[in-house]
C-alpha cells in the first residue's frame, strides 16, 4: 500500500482524478481518503468529493436492489418467505436488523471496514423498509461521519510521523 502511495506521489500528484477516482473505486473510501491525505491534499477538498461520490452510489444501489428484488426467482423466494413470516420474524438476523434500526444505517455506512459502507447501508435501509426521504439523509450522514473518522485517523498518523521526524 505504501509503495502505491509513493508511486502516486512521485508520478501523479499533480493530476487529482488520475489516481483518486480509481483508488476510490478499487479501494473504497478509506484508501482514497488516506492516500489523498498522505499526498498532501486538503481535508476540506477531500471531504466533499468523497461524500459526493458516496452520495452518487445511493440511487445506483437502490436501482440495483429494486432490479434484483423484482426478478422471478426472488419473487418466488419472497412468496415462500411470506408463508414463513412468523419463523423469519423470530430469526436472529431479522431481530438484529430491527434492533439496529435507523441508527444502524448510519453506523453501517460510516464503518471503514470491508462489507460496510454505502452498499450495506442501502441494503439495511431496504430491509427496514425506510422511505427514501429518511434513508438518504441517514446514508449521507453516515458517509460524512465515516469520512471524518478516516480523516481523523489519517491526521493522527501524520502527526505521529511528524513527531518522529521532528
Amino acid at each position: 500500500m505504501s509503495d502505491i502511495v509513493l508511486f502516486l506521489k512521485n508520478n501523479l500528484s499533480e493530476n487529482f482524478t488520475v489516481y483518486f477516482i480509481p483508488l476510490y473505486i478499487l479501494g473504497g473510501r478509506p484508501v482514497a481518503l488516506l492516500s489523498g491525505q498522505f499526498l498532501g491534499l486538503k481535508i476540506f477538498f477531500l471531504l466533499p468529493v468523497v461524500v459526493l461520490l458516496d452520495g452518487l452510489q445511493i440511487p445506483f444501489f437502490y436501482y440495483l436492489y429494486d432490479t434484483i428484488s423484482n426478478s422471478k426467482v426472488l419473487r418466488k423466494l419472497y412468496d415462500r418467505a411470506e408463508k414463513k413470516e412468523a419463523y423469519i420474524r423470530k430469526s436472529r438476523v431479522f431481530q438484529w436488523v430491527q434492533v439496529l434500526g435507523t441508527p444502524g444505517v448510519i453506523t453501517i455506512t460510516l464503518l471503514p471496514l470491508k462489507g460496510c459502507g454505502m452498499w450495506s447501508g442501502v441494503l439495511l435501509s431496504k430491509l427496514l423498509k425506510l422511505p427514501k426521504l429518511i434513508s438518504y439523509p441517514l446514508l449521507i450522514t453516515g458517509s460524512l461521519l465515516g469520512c471524518l473518522l478516516i480523516l481523523g485517523a489519517g491526521e493522527a498518523i501524520l502527526q505521529f510521523i511528524r513527531t518522529i521526524k521532528g
